[in-house]
């Protein structure tokens, strides 16, 4: 019975829109309910995000992705030889090609950079702004949903538009 609260709760969530007031804790229904909307959006999602994000949302999916950044966001870190012990620095299960994909391109002292919770909160806001814009929500909503000015939203209209309906 829990079970089926929760994902009623996660639906109900979604359908108003999603979490978008940071990065939600690992294991909360805001946490699963942005794993849901970015896979709704995965293509725009996983180019809105930097490198080391998108492999791993890519290869391990969203929520091994959300919990990297949340863990170790804004930091360098290096990455061991052994799959097994990377997984474990990371706190993140890696399978074997994720793993070889983000060795290619780690730096020549074998690390990489963990990109910022917060630059990873403003990309995916981002999407969730365009989305909104383009379900025809209105500016008012748009902007107390996602905590932006209506003057930001009309910037973000006016870059959605096809370039033969944008003045000149």
């Amino acid at each position: 019975m829990t079970i089926s609260l929760r994902t009623d709760a996660v639906e109900a969530a979604i359908e108003s829109h999603p979490c978008f007031a940071g990065l939600p804790e690992p294991e909360s229904v805001e946490f699963e309910v942005l794993c849901r909307f970015c896979e709704a959006h995965r293509v725009e999602v996983l180019s809105s995000l930097p490198w080391v994000a998108a492999e791993v949302a890519a290869l391990e999916g969203f929520d091994a992705m959300l919990r990297l950044v949340r863990r170790h966001g804004g930091r360098r870190l290096y990455l061991s030889r052994s799959r097994k012990a990377c997984s474990t620095r990371l706190g993140v299960e890696l399978d074997a090609p994720t793993h070889r994909r983000l060795l290619e391109r780690a730096s020549a002292a074998g690390t990489i950079e963990i990109p910022s919770a917060w630059g990873v909160f403003v990309g995916l806001r981002r999407v969730g702004i365009r989305a909104a814009v383009r379900a025809g929500r209105s500016q008012r909503e748009v902007a107390q949903t996602f905590g932006v000015t209506e003057r930001h939203l009309r910037r973000e209209a006016d870059s959605l538009r096809p370039d033969s309906l944008r003045p000149d």
